[in-house]
């Protein structure tokens, strides 16, 4: 009888324990959070976005590659495995520009990434942009006083 009560017992206890366990398992994903901030308030709002997550040590190419549509210059990519990785970040429509970016994700750290965008002007029909004139007389490799 002894014997009986005390395989119950150590048959509850286990199932209890194994129960316990699954419920304190925590997501090996997070949500990444992108901010793109203007310099100023003349920068028109980004369109669209294509962003490519590659692992950084090269066991997953394009983890995330996909374009996203920010709201208010900002847009979030759910489910990214924690790791570290090459993040690049192409600005796609009126705006353009690029951003790369090494950076470790994990759900200890904030995951709110932040990244200004330069001022962009319009440009205006009848304009040009002045030639550049370069003075061959002062460059380093005609200085006599590089090579002392």
């Amino acid at each position: 009888m002894k014997v009986v009560c005390v395989l119950i017992l150590l048959i509850t206890l286990l199932k209890s324990e194994t129960a316990r366990a699954q419920g304190k398992r925590t997501p090996d994903s997070v949500n990444v959070l992108i901010r793109l901030h203007p310099r100023s308030a003349k920068n028109p709002r980004v369109d669209s976005v294509l962003v490519i997550f590659d692992r950084f040590d090269h066991t997953g190419a394009g983890i995330v590659k996909r374009i996203y549509h920010p709201t208010d210059n900002q847009f979030s990519i759910p489910h990214v495995p924690e790791g570290k990785y090459f993040i690049t970040i192409y600005c796609l429509g009126f705006y353009r520009d690029v951003f790369n970016d090494q950076l470790f994700i994990s759900k200890r750290h904030s995951n709110n990434l932040r990244y200004k965008l330069k001022q962009s002007e319009e440009y205006v029909p009848g304009t040009f942009i002045p030639d550049m004139e370069i003075d061959f007389t002062n460059l380093a490799i005609t200085n006599i006083k590089a090579f002392r």
